[in-house]
C-alpha cells in the first residue's frame, strides 16, 4: 500500500508510470480505485455491489456472526435508503 496526499486541487501525483495514460475512477465507499483497463473498471462499476456483499458476507461468515441472512438485511436497508 502508498500513501499519496493530494494537493490543494485534489491532485495526486502517481509517477511517471501513469503519465500520458487513461485512468478510469470507480467510487467505492467513498473511496476511489483507479484501473488502467476499462474493460475490467466497467466490470467492476457495474457489479460492485455484488462483489462487495459478497466479500463482507464471506468475512462474517468466516468471524461466525452476524448470520448472512442479517447481512442481507442490513445491506438492503442501506441500498433503499441509498436510493431513496
Amino acid at each position: 500500500m502508498e500513501t499519496r496526499k493530494a494537493d490543494d486541487k485534489g491532485r495526486v501525483y502517481l509517477g511517471n508510470d501513469y503519465a500520458g495514460k487513461n485512468l478510469y475512477v470507480v467510487r467505492v465507499f467513498g473511496g476511489l480505485l483507479l484501473l488502467d483497463n476499462e474493460k475490467k473498471a466497467k466490470e467492476i462499476e457495474e457489479r460492485k455491489d455484488e462483489f462487495l456483499r459478497k466479500g463482507i458476507e464471506e468475512l462474517l461468515e468466516f468471524l461466525g456472526e452476524p448470520s448472512v441472512e442479517e447481512i442481507k438485511e442490513v445491506v438492503e436497508k442501506s441500498r433503499r435508503r441509498r436510493f431513496s
